[in-house]
């Protein structure tokens, strides 16, 4: 039985997730700065996150890391390398191929690819304020980019399909990571994810000469770590924890305050101006974010309906409970009557 307090609290889980993955920039904005490329930056992310999380597992806690079966290597494959590799990789490609803001707003497209797949995958139903959240959602994606202006946006088939390929890449972590989670715990699900994603971004990094650059840097070492633990780890575990209590559709679409997140600590940190498009961008997303919380009466009522079973299951089994105790008590006292007769 799911906690209800997690239930309650899964949006806002999702959300500080999103919160904690838009300190990424004060973490990259070194690295580029001392010279990394967007995929070193990208693979030291992935390995920072396996390498940390792999022997905490193992010691704390590796019988969650057994497999029932090799092919459920599959959902990491999903999750890590097709998921976050993928989308990692076609990220900064369609940042080359086009512009930085084509390829967010094609990242974010994600909440769409994954509200269909979700749907096919999992029967979550396309209700009403779900659309609504995912048009605003979006729409708050493209005004922040600036792509309305049309100054100097140039577009490229290539770079769309590429950009494309980043957000599916996304939609596929989420999707791979739900399907994991049937069967293996949260921290299983991240720590193997984590393993896949670095193995995927294994061929587009130079390994030594990564290490290298750390080696004579110890600044960087730092960065990566923040990078690693405080921008990935702990943000992909809380948004895995949450899909065991949010629709992963829902989440995908609360997760899109990261921008939001991103820019005030931009502003906070390095003194980042505000446009109007960002503010209005803003305004556009937490308003995603507030229709995304509404329940139907229809959602409202199965839930009720469900809160009603759930509780009455549990009465009919501390009713099981007392009659088993009551019977045994009854028999203990028969016996003990015998026992007497026959002296």
């Amino acid at each position: 039985m799911k906690s209800k307090n997690l239930t309650a609290l899964g949006p806002f889980i999702v959300m500080l997730a999103a919160t904690l993955w838009g300190s990424v920039g004060i973490f990259t904005k070194y690295l580029y700065s001392a010279g990394f490329s967007p995929f070193q930056v990208s693979m030291l992310r992935c390995s920072v996150a396996a390498m940390i999380i792999i022997p905490v597992m193992l010691i704390a806690a590796h019988k969650q890391l057994k497999l029932r079966s090799w092919k459920d290597l599959l959902f990491f494959v999903i999750s890590g390398t097709f998921g976050l590799a993928l989308c990692y990789t076609a990220y900064f490609i369609t940042i080359q191929q086009s512009t930085l803001s084509i390829a967010a707003v094609m990242l974010y497209s994600s909440p769409i690819m994954v509200t269909i797949m979700a749907a096919v995958l999992f029967k979550e139903k396309i209700t009403v304020p779900k659309a609504v959240s995912i048009i605003f959602a979006f729409t708050g994606c493209i005004v922040m980019s600036g792509i309305l202006g049309g100054a100097g946006i140039s577009l490229t088939v290539t770079g769309l399909l590429i950009g494309f390929l980043s957000g599916f890449g996304y939609a596929l972590y989420n999707i791979g990571s739900r399907m994991a989670l049937k069967h293996y715990s949260t921290y299983a699900v991240t720590t193997y994810t984590f393993i896949f994603a670095t193995l995927g971004m294994l061929p587009l990094t130079p390994i030594r000469k990564t290490v290298t650059m750390l080696a004579a840097d110890p600044l960087s070492i730092g960065a990566a770590l923040g990078l690693g633990i405080l921008a990935t780890l702990i943000p992909y575990t809380l948004y895995v924890l949450a899909l065991n209590y949010v629709e992963v559709s829902k989440a995908s679409v609360l997760a899109i305050i990261e921008p939001v997140a991103a820019t005030l600590i931009g502003l906070i940190a390095f003194g980042e101006a505000l446009t109007f498009n960002t503010v209005s961008a803003m305004a556009i997303i937490l308003c995603s974010v507030l229709v995304a919380n509404i329940k139907s009466k229809k959602t409202l009522s199965i839930s009720i309906v469900e809160e009603a079973q759930e509780i009455e299951s549990d009465l009919w089994m501390a009713e099981m409970q007392i009659s088993k105790k009551t019977a045994k008590r009854r028999k203990a006292k028969e016996n003990a009557k015998a026992a007497f007769s026959h002296l």
